[in-house]
């Protein structure tokens, strides 16, 4: 007999203005220490080199290449994790913010990705082949 995997849902945070770098650092780092929280996605628009900056993550810097417009968490129990989640966003987002819950990453690779992957890999194995 089959067991049903659990149900994995996505839960995402959109703010109502794009984060500064200071705000974005202090609230993923907030959002790490969950345990409810698999993965982290940071999507929004696409921050040119001389503006990007370095935030802290847990200890670890990371190059901050977009400002964030919305924040994404994979998690196995999405009804406890908003119960967090809010606490935390009325702590650090006055300017408000929406939470919802559903499927907004891909559980698997598509076709157009594996092509991605083939074309990005491929010159590197004919110059391994010369």
């Amino acid at each position: 007999m089959m067991q049903a995997s659990p149900s994995i849902s996505d839960v995402e945070i959109f703010p109502n203005r794009l984060l500064s770098a200071k705000t974005a650092e202090k609230l993923l780092n907030a959002i790490e220490e969950l345990e409810d929280v698999q993965e982290i996605v940071v999507h929004g628009p696409s921050l040119g080199r001389e503006r990007r900056e370095i935030i802290s993550l847990h200890g670890k810097e990371v190059e901050l290449r977009v400002a964030v417009g919305r924040i994404i968490m994979r998690t196995n129990n999405p009804n406890s994790l908003v119960e967090k989640v809010r606490e935390i966003c009325d702590e650090l987002l006055p300017f408000g913010y929406s939470i919802r819950v559903g499927k907004f990453l891909k559980d698997r690779p598509t076709i157009h990705d594996s092509i991605m992957q083939y074309l990005l890999v491929a010159p590197e194995r004919e110059e391994d082949l010369k």
